[in-house]
């Protein structure tokens, strides 16, 4: 029997039907992951404020029927699918989410409408356009004035929605004439901040309310695909982020989303009204290098923190362009002892562009000595392989599975004595890397792992593996992506992949001031 999720939840929406336009809105993970997720939680409050629409939430599961959360409704009720996919590794749930509601495959074959939109998607479309109608490819805020409207009248005919939505740069149909490129649509001047008032006991973030204080990063990690796809880093007011905390109820427990820009005197004054009013205070992350002792007074609340420092080679940390000295985390870890906290997480990659033993080395050393400082919390440390992105400068580095098993068996043995160590799955790895750099080849490949087919058997139905795997390093080569203008110019990114292996430093990104990248010159920053 399928589980009754409302019984968790506070401040959901159940609307009637009669007379209104059904959205189905789906995360293709589980309940749990999708319910700590602010942009889906975003976009459900959102459709929902329209009178015209009754949107209902539905979560991949493996077993059982899907059904949606409000009105435990098959997808077959509804004409238009909106799939919000910020993993690549979800691509596989969309088409079995596909296959076992019996979902026709074929767009041209189904009265269906099945659009996608999430941070995967705006980078690479391709492995799911065989499947997909078309891709929203944009912040919501951006994009929700013209594309609702639309949704209304529209949403019984599909052809006239597609015709319709193909009039603008960000929506990419697959079965279109347009040849691109698409881009990706950005909201400026952010004015109201995002927040969340869903909450569920099930949650990651367990009856959170999640509120947006900025989008982006301007440190310019060369690894992260967020850094660059919401390039230039934005903030909201001061004003309008202390206006946001009247909308939430004293004692209340808050995520704050987007903590980049966190020693801007205005999220500091955010976490000191939030504070005023009893509020518990959580933290997606938290950079290293903003851990001013004015910071560390609003952790006066929060139990857990995680903590990036990536690598404890010195040497990589110029690579990957973010240098965050081993000293300068003791340092914090000492200030850190006086505060609430109990638990700290660390997550480390391995695997990266010019990695060595004696790199690899450095972080396990680094581990080994948090130990012997004896510092009073309780350290959980993750290591996560490497997977190059798209439209990052590491879109030309490699990605080699026996290496990282190697590197695998190194981190397990020398860890395997040291408190509590997890290491990610390195199948669930060169998966993403697959389909982080895939095209639309991939149609049968994505198909094969979605009927159960392994992963070793289905990659055989990969003709270019190599090449995905182990892509030329001149500038010039065109990756598939590149159908997609996320308003970073390819000639910045490759500048980047030459500074890393020469093990250079780039400023942090500097918004109004530089126009190197070209984010700010396409938004009319400048």
């Amino acid at each position: 029997m399928k589980e009754d999720y409302l019984k968790f939840e506070q401040n959901f929406i159940r609307k009637k039907w009669r007379a209104k336009v059904p959205l189905a809105l789906i995360f293709p993970n589980k309940y749990e992951i999708g319910m700590s997720n602010l942009g889906f939680l975003y976009l459900y409050e959102r459709l929902n404020s329209y009178e015209e629409i009754v949107c209902e939430r539905f979560f991949y599961e493996e077993k059982g029927k899907i059904r949606s959360i409000e009105n435990n409704r098959p997808l077959r009720d509804f004409p238009l699918l909106l799939f919000s996919i910020p993993f690549e590794g979800d691509f596989v749930n969309v088409i079995k989410l596909m296959l076992k509601e019996e979902i026709e495959i074929n767009p041209l074959d189904r009265r269906e409408i099945l659009l996608a939109g999430g941070i995967s998607v705006w980078s690479n479309p391709l492995p799911l356009s065989p499947f997909m109608d078309g891709f929203l490819l944009g912040e919501w805020e951006a994009l929700e004035g013209k594309i609702v409207p639309l949704f209304i009248k529209y949403a019984f005919d599909k052809e006239k929605l597609i015709e319709s939505l193909s009039q603008y740069e960000f929506f990419y149909s697959p079965y279109g004439n347009k040849k691109g490129p698409y881009r990706i649509l950005k909201t400026f001047p952010l004015q109201e901040p995002i927040l969340s008032t869903l909450l569920s006991v099930k949650a990651q973030f367990r009856e959170s309310y999640l509120l947006e204080v900025s989008k982006g990063c301007g440190r310019a990690c060369r690894f992260c695909l967020a850094g660059f796809i919401y390039r230039p880093p934005r903030g909201y007011s001061e004003e309008a982020l202390l206006k946001k905390v009247e909308e939430i109820p004293s004692q209340a427990k808050v995520g704050l989303i987007g903590l980049e820009f966190v020693n801007r005197e205005e999220v500091i004054k955010l976490g000191r009204e939030l504070l005023k009013k009893k509020n518990i205070l959580t933290f997606s992350s938290l950079r290293l290098d903003a851990l001013t002792d004015e910071f560390i007074s609003l952790l006066s609340t929060t139990k857990s923190i995680a903590l990036a420092p990536e690598t404890g080679s010195e040497r990589l940390k110029r690579v990957i362009n973010k240098v965050i000295p081993n000293d300068l985390i003791f340092e914090v870890l000492e200030k850190l002892k006086g505060s609430y906290i109990k638990k700290i997480k660390f997550y480390f990659m391995f695997g990266l562009p010019t990695e060595e033993e004696e790199d690899l080395l450095e972080s396990i050393k680094f581990i080994k000595e948090l130990f012997k400082r004896k510092f009073p919390f309780r350290f959980v440390f993750n290591f996560s392989p490497f997977v190059p992105k798209p439209h990052t400068p590491f879109q030309w580095a490699d990605f080699d599975l026996a290496l990282l098993e190697e590197k695998k068996r190194l981190l397990s043995k020398e860890l395997a004595k040291l408190g509590e160590v997890k290491i990610s799955s390195l199948r669930e790895a060169f998966l993403q890397a697959l389909l982080a750099r895939g095209d639309s080849s991939l149609k049968e490949f994505l198909l094969s792992l979605a009927r159960g087919e392994p992963l070793s058997r289905a990659k055989e139905k990969i003709e270019n593996l190599k090449a995905l795997l182990k892509p030329p390093k001149q500038k010039e080569y065109p990756f598939p992506w590149e159908i997609i203008d996320t308003q970073v110019s390819k000639s910045f990114l490759y500048k980047e992949w030459v500074m890393a292996n020469n093990e250079k430093i780039t400023p942090f990104c500097k918004p109004k001031e530089c126009k190197v990248c070209g984010a700010c010159n396409l938004l009319k920053v400048i």
